[in-house]
């Protein structure tokens, strides 16, 4: 197969590139940047340390050291305890919780709270 001439090997590339720039649309910027943040983890970053703060607003000092919000899903908060006894007052004081979460939460509609034990996350606080 002979080689293609320079006016041939021109005429390709510039086929190339048209076709190229066809795939290429323009999207919004806020778009682009919210897949960013997706993608980089920056934004669930930011909305843990914005819940965690929340969550130390709602329960106080004392049971903010012994307990830790986890994920929201559906409405739904994961609470981890670093034991049965923080388990039951969280439990007892859940609607209180609730309430005060829902006043001071920007981070999403918390409707009910999941309160699991979870002793590695109670040692890891105290190191």
């Amino acid at each position: 197969m002979p080689e293609p001439t320079p006016e041939q090997r021109e005429a390709w590339d510039l086929a190339q590139i048209h076709q190229r720039r066809s795939r290429l649309v323009a999207k919004p910027i806020g778009s682009v940047v919210r897949r960013l943040l997706a993608s980089s983890g920056y934004a669930e970053t930011q909305g843990a340390a914005q819940l965690l703060e929340q969550w130390q607003q709602a329960v106080g000092p004392e049971l903010a050291k012994l307990s830790r919000p986890g994920n929201v899903a559906r409405g739904i908060l994961q609470i981890h305890v670093a034991n049965s006894a923080v388990m039951q007052e969280v439990h007892f004081r859940k609607k209180q919780i609730l309430t005060k979460l829902q006043k001071v939460a920007t981070t999403g509609n918390i409707t009910e709270l999941k309160i699991r034990v979870d002793p590695w996350e109670a040692d890891e606080r105290k190191e």
